[in-house]
């Protein structure tokens, strides 16, 4: 007994290893394989000997599939919030009263959810909400869950941590996507996420945390300045927020700026920047009012912030049936662009702020393609209330689970149908030329295409479609043509364009890679009695995900559309994605930034780089091996030249292709 438990343990210290490395340091040592092996085998000894596995073992980031009842913690430290302050003058102000012969800590405000890591004799305790300050919710097994959290640290101390879970906008993106679009902002999923009451749901999101304090209850005097303090919280393997500069008070104006430079380049939500005085002593005797600290403030990036007046208020249906609403507003010149429109999220954000028809508001442009509300100057004469049955279908609106906002449950509804459509011709789907969005809503009005199959019968209406106005020959042979180069997509592309809930890209990339390459075989794993469990059991693949897998491919309805693709000559099998003959990206490990002439979407550049024997990431990092870099490049250029990362260009590229004989056309 005595050797597995100490087998037990050396996997534990050994996998804990390993993913400091992998998720804090970027610089692995072991490949995925032998990383998998070290983890089964942990899970495999303590499915077998449960009274003997670690409360805090690195197996539960997978999570639990039981509900969680979150019950309160009292904080063991104030957890107070910040004084704002949008003036560099009153910053300024502030740090003179302070002391601007001191060091101050200048660092990102991270817009996330605030928590707080309660470490005793070096392993994670609990996991705690911020709440009101002074008690919050006990979240310890979805905190255990978010894979860059150290469950054990590498001393035996006892520490208070805290920090910021967040979501990067691609990691944001991608999942949103996959979900159907439901989730407003990274910071409502990032904060929803943690109060999810299956912690195993809570392990397929992609969060993330970033430490900026900590309490040394036992030894505080040991450590004199925050910069201390921060290096000993990366020496216990804590991930520390970046870009963390120590100067002296009259240097804060210039840094400041430095990271205004720095700020639309982050990979994840910042509203602004942290001051906080370093010396550590002269924070306990300035000490704290009852809802601030004297020894730092938070200063925030102003918006640029427009007023107008809300004319009228639409409410649009999305393919998902998630119910949207907008105010079409007096035009106002934002960022450089003439803004007629400003979504409005949802109701709870209309209530809160006090929306309506004739308000007068400020219009804000944060990064959003289409600007928000966010204030009301003058209140409108009633709140703006959305309807309570589908605009289009006259179905009763419903909320879901997790989510603030309401959706239109009909499948046949006409509006959902529209954008269904929409969505398949799009570029990141089937990328079908010519059908761009005012065309597929045109002639879904006409009544030629009412169901995916009718794109591809439109050449049958070749003739009536070349006499509709503003089509004409050229126009209907673009369409056409478009329609038919669509036909040698893969299942890689059909099966997410079609739309399904919780089956998107990374869903669709998880199947094919586990041996589920085609309609056929996902249709018989559905009909298998263990069906269940074998999908259960593929890494990234959560009890919602599968749910829907099977209610997707056992729908009758669904049968039907796949038969009726399949006959129209679409392929409903992915292809090989290696060719062992020319494994010339071998080794290497890719990501892409910018747009591209001769690969519209860039992904084509990356399905070459896989199908070559390459790896393609989504982020720059230290793993990183190649940045391929198009035009109007972004923040992952510079964080590439930062770190020696070798950069190619799109000219580059083609010369490597055309040197190995690939065509990629």
């Amino acid at each position: 007994m005595q050797e597995i438990i100490n087998r037990m343990r050396e996997l534990e210290k050994e996998i804990r290893h390993h993913q400091y490395l992998y998720y804090i340091e970027n610089r692995p040592k072991i490949s995925d394989y032998e990383f998998d092996k070290l983890f089964q085998e942990l899970q495999k000894l303590e499915a077998e000997y449960p009274h003997l596995a670690s409360l805090n073992s690195p197996t539960k980031v997978v999570g639990s599939d039981l509900s969680n009842e979150f019950a309160k913690f009292t904080h063991q430290i104030p957890v107070l919030s910040l004084e704002n302050t949008y003036s560099v003058g009153e910053l300024m102000e502030w740090v003179r009263k302070t002391g601007i012969n001191q060091k101050y800590s200048v660092e990102w405000k991270i817009d996330g959810a605030s928590i707080v890591l309660y470490y005793e004799k070096g392993e994670l305790f609990k996991g705690v909400s911020r709440g009101t300050g002074g008690v919050g919710d006990d979240i310890t097994e979805n905190i255990r869950t978010i894979k860059s959290i150290p469950l054990v640290l590498p001393e035996k101390v006892t520490i208070y941590v805290r920090g910021e879970v967040y979501m990067t906008y691609f990691d944001f993106q991608e999942f949103n996507e996959e979900s159907g679009g439901r989730y407003a902002n990274p910071r409502n999923l990032a904060s929803g996420s943690l109060k999810h009451k299956i912690s195993s749901q809570v392990a397929l999101r992609p969060l993330r945390i970033l430490t900026y304090d900590a309490y040394l209850p036992d030894a505080n005097d040991k450590i004199k300045t925050h910069q201390e303090m921060l290096s000993y919280m990366k020496a216990l393997w804590l991930p520390v927020s970046p870009d963390i500069q120590i100067v002296y008070g009259n240097q804060i104006e210039k840094t400041i700026e430095w990271f205004k430079q720095k700020k639309d380049t982050m990979e994840y939500p910042t509203d602004g920047l942290v001051i906080k005085l370093n010396d550590l002593r002269l924070r306990e005797t300035l000490g704290a009012t009852s809802h601030s600290p004297r020894w730092a403030r938070a200063f925030k990036f102003e918006a640029l912030l427009k007023e107008s007046k809300i004319l009228k208020i639409e409410v649009a249906v999305g393919r998902t049936g998630k119910i949207t609403p907008r105010a079409e507003i007096e035009p106002i010149l934002l960022a450089g662009t003439t803004v007629r429109y400003a979504t409005l999220h949802n109701q709870d954000y209309i209530n809160e702020l006090g929306i309506g028809i004739g308000a007068i508001v400020k219009v804000a442009k944060r990064g959003e393609i289409i600007p928000a509300v966010e204030e009301v100057v003058v209140p409108p004469k009633e709140i703006f209330q959305l309807p309570t049955v589908c605009p289009c279908c006259g179905t009763p609106l419903q909320k879901i689970e997790d989510s603030v906002d309401v959706f239109c449950t009909n499948k046949k509804c006409p509006e959902r149908i529209k954008e269904s459509l929409i969505f398949f011709c799009a570029k990141k789907q089937m990328d079908i030329e010519g059908l761009g969005e005012k065309q597929v809503e045109n002639l879904f009005q006409l009544g030629f295409i009412q169901s995916i199959p009718d794109i591809y019968d439109l050449h049958l209406h070749k003739e009536k479609l070349e006499n509709l106005e503003g089509l004409g020959k050229k126009s209907v042979k673009i369409i056409l043509d478009g329609i038919e180069k669509s036909k040698q997509k893969d299942l890689k592309s059909l099966l997410p364009a079609l739309g399904f809930p919780e089956i998107g890209h990374k869903v669709t990339e998880i199947l094919i890679e586990n041996g589920y390459s085609s309609i056929e075989a996902l249709q018989e794993v559905v009909r298998q009695k263990d069906g269940k469990e074998k999908l259960l059991s593929i890494f990234g693949l959560g009890e919602k995900t599968v749910l829907s897998i099977f209610e997707t491919f056992l729908d009758p309805e669904n049968q039907k559309l796949f038969e009726e693709l399949k006959k129209r000559g679409l392929h409903l099998e992915a292809k090989l994605t290696k060719n062992f003959d020319k494994p010339i990206f071998a080794g290497q490990t890719w990501c892409v930034t910018g747009s591209f002439q001769n690969f519209q979407p860039r992904d084509k550049a990356m399905d070459l780089i896989v199908m070559y024997g390459g790896k393609k990431v989504s982020s720059v990092s230290k793993n990183t091996t190649h940045l391929l870099a198009g035009e109007s490049a972004g923040s992952k250029l510079e964080k590439a030249k930062s770190l020696g990362i070798q950069i190619v260009n799109e000219t580059e590229f083609l010369e490597i292709l055309k040197a190995n004989s690939i065509n990629f056309q």
